[in-house]
């Protein structure tokens, strides 16, 4: 007696590919898939942006969008810097935390580096080195975001000390050249607050294609000469920072701060960059692939890969469409492919980075 088949648990047939018996035909449909599925809309009129069309009025937007995170992000990290990292101590690397530890050498000098000489001021002569350094070794690598996310970070924190805003909020007026008084006495919730601050500002930064400069740029020189990557160049940098600092202010209980700070940052910027970078890989089995390849021609603005598939169950023949978008596109195409073909089988998988195409920059 023959064995009645029953369909996957799932209640969908299985999907094989029609040509699957051909190996040169699976190399040529994964192909078609790394090549078709990223790339941009068919052409229109406008100006190519990372491989996709854009029109002026888009090509404009997104530009005052990157300048505008940019701006936030440096806003972000100044704040972190002038009202939690420098009242507390706290060193979490880069060149706010070379420039605390500098200023407990350099301000009780005299009246004239007591004045003159804040942190802020030294942070942005270091940064300024640091630049002109990267232009001569580095080139390109330092550009004219980079310069100016750099020049904001510094002057906001000059703006702060100039206008002594924790002395107007706390009652107690900062000397010239001295430390700010914190803004509470829990000192963990305010590196926690450094911590969010500066990573999220950072994160801001990054995706714009700028960065803060300072000890990225110690980085990028790092990996020239040597066989490091960014990520671990930095690491080192900003673990000697905190280490110096550690035999400068003699405080156990800053240091293990810190260190805290240092790696709760590199873990909280590598997950919102992730977040900033994540897109959607859909794979869409249906019986209609006209209408629904149209939509993601003409409204998504994307294209997509079509192949042949074959029911495993029921051997019924369907057309596999296959995609990636962000994720506020993933949510109108599934919409749409429940209306135009409730039957439609559709998985929506995490890419964590797409580089083609039409991808790879957030902004």
């Amino acid at each position: 007696m023959k064995k009645k088949k029953t369909p996957d648990s799932i209640g969908q047939d299985a999907v094989t590919a029609e040509n699957a018996a051909s190996p040169e035909a699976e190399v040529a449909a994964a192909a078609s898939t790394a090549l078709n599925a990223t790339e941009g809309a068919p052409a229109q009129s406008g100006v190519v942006v990372n491989g996709k069309v854009l029109t002026r009025a888009q090509k404009n937007k997104r530009t005052a969008l990157r300048w505008t995170f940019i701006t936030f992000g440096a806003i972000l990290m100044s704040i972190s810097v002038y009202f939690f990292q420098v009242p507390n101590n706290f060193t979490l690397g880069g060149v706010g935390g070379i420039s605390i530890v500098l200023s407990k050498f350099i301000t009780p000098l005299n009246s004239f580096t007591q004045r003159f000489l804040t942190q802020a001021v030294i942070m942005a002569i270091i940064n300024v080195l640091l630049l002109i350094i990267g232009f001569i070794i580095l080139g390109k690598s330092c550009t004219l975001r980079t310069v100016y996310c750099s020049l904001l970070y510094t002057g906001l924190i000059w703006v702060f000390e100039y206008i002594d805003i924790i002395g107007i909020i706390t009652g107690i007026p900062t000397p010239k050249g001295g430390v700010p008084t914190p803004l509470t006495d829990q000192p963990f919730l305010e590196l926690c607050f450094s911590i969010l601050l500066f990573g999220v500002g950072g994160a801001l930064i990054f995706n714009s294609g700028a960065s803060s400069g300072g000890t990225d740029i110690i980085a990028l020189i790092m990996k020239k000469f040597t066989k490091l990557n960014v990520g671990v160049a930095l690491m080192i940098v900003d673990l000697i920072i905190i280490v110096v600092s550690i035999f400068t202010f003699k405080d156990i209980s800053t240091a293990l701060f810190s260190f805290l700070g240092l790696f709760a940052r590199t873990f909280l910027l590598d997950g919102v960059i992730e977040s900033f970078g994540k897109t959607k890989y859909l794979t869409i089995i249906t019986k209609h692939p006209e209408d629904i390849g149209e939509y993601i021609l003409k409204v998504v603005n994307h294209s997509y890969t079509m192949y042949d598939a074959e029911g495993g169950y029921t051997h019924e023949r369907k057309k596999v469409l296959v995609t990636v978008c962000k994720r506020n596109e993933a949510l109108k195409i599934k919409l749409k492919v429940k209306q135009l073909d409730p039957e439609a089988f559709v998985i929506i998988t995490d890419a964590n980075e797409i580089l083609g195409k039409g991808f790879g920059e957030t902004f």
